[in-house]
């Protein structure tokens, strides 16, 4: 299973939060070195956020992707935010990103979605995130499909991956997120990547035992920042 590091880049910084509560601080980092740390430590993917992307719509952060793949060629980088067209996405793949992770007010565009699927499917991570109660009353992105139909149709078109994140109706995401992801691996067969449920060491544990093998992946973010556990023990644990 991999374990993919989440890196927020802001400025041309790599943007996190470290420590809890009151005791929290901003921690800004050089990104170049945050991907050789986790290179040094195992790390075969990371995802990279583009914040100024979100913000202004357009890719913003290309001469950093050009820069992290000359110096880690065998880094597999899958990068988001603000990504509205196929030009963006073409874009991001021509700086040098493997994958581009779609989802929110493009994945709703319908009938440019299945353009961008035709002639892009194989460099696309398809993100979801869907209110439990939606998910549990058989949520589909497309309308008049089925989710098995809808994932049929990406694996057919060679979509890399199916980034999910099932939101609870109250509070943060948490493992109940894993179990859901894990349950729909088991139910494709396109790879599913389990995103923003990882919160400590017990859900590491968790995802070591065989219920969980058919994930692909898991993304780790703020609670490994925070300190809640680390790249290390995540590597560790998830080594199946």
């Amino acid at each position: 299973m991999l374990a993919i590091p989440v890196i927020d880049v802001k400025s041309g910084r790599c943007v996190h939060t470290q420590g809890v509560g009151d005791k929290s601080k901003q921690v800004m980092e050089d990104p170049i070195a945050l991907c050789g740390t986790f290179s040094d430590m195992g790390a075969r993917q990371i995802q990279l956020v583009d914040m100024d992307a979100i913000r202004n719509r357009q890719p913003e952060h290309l001469s950093l992707v050009q820069q992290i793949k000359r110096q880690f060629p065998d880094m597999k980088l899958q990068v988001s935010g603000g990504v509205c067209s196929s030009e963006d996405i073409q874009i991001w793949l021509d700086a040098g990103a493997d994958w581009v992770t779609l989802g929110g007010r493009l994945l709703r565009k319908q009938d440019e979605m299945e353009l961008i699927l035709v002639e892009l499917g194989q460099n696309l991570i398809i993100g979801m995130d869907v209110r439990a109660q939606l998910w549990q009353q058989g949520y589909c992105p497309f309308m008049g499909m089925s989710f098995q139909d809808w994932a049929q149709a990406l694996e057919d078109e060679g979509v890399a991956a199916l980034m999910f994140t099932e939101v609870p109706e109250q509070g943060r995401v948490n493992g109940h997120s894993l179990t859901a992801a894990s349950e729909l691996a088991a139910s494709i067969n396109l790879p599913v990547i389990a995103h923003g449920g990882v919160q400590s060491v017990h859900d590491l544990k968790n995802l070591s035992q065989p219920g969980y093998h058919k994930l692909h992946g898991v993304t780790l973010g703020k609670p490994m920042f925070d300190g809640f556990f680390s790249y290390h023990d995540a590597i560790s644990m998830l080594k199946h």
